[in-house]
């Protein structure tokens, strides 16, 4: 090697070579990849591997950023993921959270990077609890300028961790406040599920018996770039709970709708204001001009809530009265 490249150029400064060991046999052969769509951005897959990957097409798909949780959702819409779960034969399972963290890895990857144009990680070697990149291939975007806003190149946005910030309630217990995360679908569905049947009507406009997945995923996996929600996490021991959440959902460039819902025994204590207020700054953030929000007429407390921050009312049914506030 050392002699090819003195041969072919030598005015080139070799600091030299690295080694790695030769993995002379496997259990699995994977593939973790990405490349731009000129509509979707940066997109990330997974699946089979090594000279099989053009024959069976096992794919999936995903968009980066990838947490734990999103990464494994992207592993199991594969079909080799089962196999890779369960093993076969004499091939014990894969290290499915050391597969997770590498599709996490090349997800942080191509959010700092937007010069990347496509990435090939193939094969990926999965030999008993040990993952090897055997072959590697990176194809730079030239059209990236300096200058573009930063997560441009993405179509969802990364966390926002500028508004993570604990507080205390008036009753002096500690909070945190952050936006949602995927992986929050179980505090979400405790919140909801605990909730009297009037707070769950006045937050659902009915009472909410049937959690789904589907739903907990559409409140849970949101797109902070055109939606925010920020849940206030309360620990006790070793026991976390949501137990308070308010949601902005953009409508255009000037106005959101919001909602807020406390649990019951946090309810009086000033959390209610406290995340209205946070939500009427992300929305200052977002140079909106208003938000709005749907109450039923019976919810004295969002309504006293919404009359000291300020908003306008306009009763629109019998029900019902919509609040806005001008920022």
């Amino acid at each position: 090697m050392m002699a090819d490249v003195k041969r072919h150029n030598p005015q080139a400064k070799i600091e030299g070579v690295t080694l790695q060991k030769m993995v002379s046999s496997s259990d699995f052969e994977l593939i973790i990849g990405s490349k731009k769509d000129p509509i979707l951005g940066p997109v990330i897959l997974f699946g089979l591997g090594g000279t099989e990957t053009e024959i069976f097409r096992d794919i999936a798909v995903g968009l980066p950023p990838l947490n734990q949780r999103l990464a494994r959702r992207v592993m199991e819409r594969t079909e080799i993921f089962s196999t890779l779960a369960k093993g076969f034969r004499s091939r014990p399972p894969a290290d499915l959270r050391a597969l997770d963290e590498a599709l996490v890895k090349v997800s942080n990857l191509i959010v700092d990077f937007p010069e990347i144009k496509e990435l090939d990680i193939n094969p990926i070697a999965v030999s008993g609890d040990a993952i090897y990149a055997l072959d590697a291939r990176v194809i730079l975007d030239l059209d990236v300028h300096d200058g573009a806003e930063e997560h441009s190149h993405l179509i969802i946005s990364p966390y926002p961790t500028r508004y993570i910030q604990p507080w205390l309630c008036q009753d002096g217990r500690s909070v945190l406040l952050r936006p949602i995360r995927p992986e929050d679908e179980p505090l979400e569905r405790a919140l909801i599920a605990g909730l009297s049947p009037e707070s769950s009507r006045f937050r659902f406009f009915q009472i909410i018996k049937d959690i789904t997945h589907n739903m907990l995923s559409r409140f849970c996996n949101i797109d902070y770039d055109r939606e925010m929600a920020i849940i206030a996490e309360y620990t006790l021991g070793d026991v976390r709970r949501e137990v308070g959440v308010s949601r902005l959902i953009i409508e255009s460039k000037d106005r959101a709708e919001f909602a807020v819902v406390v649990a019951d025994d946090f309810q009086n204590c000033g959390l209610g204001l406290k995340l209205c207020d946070m939500l009427i700054g992300i929305a200052q953030d977002r140079g909106l001009r208003s938000i709005f929000g749907i109450v039923l007429n019976d919810n004295v407390k969002m309504i006293n809530l919404a009359r000291k921050l300020g908003f306008t009312f306009e009763r629109i049914s019998k029900e019902e009265t919509m609040i806005e506030l001008e920022l």
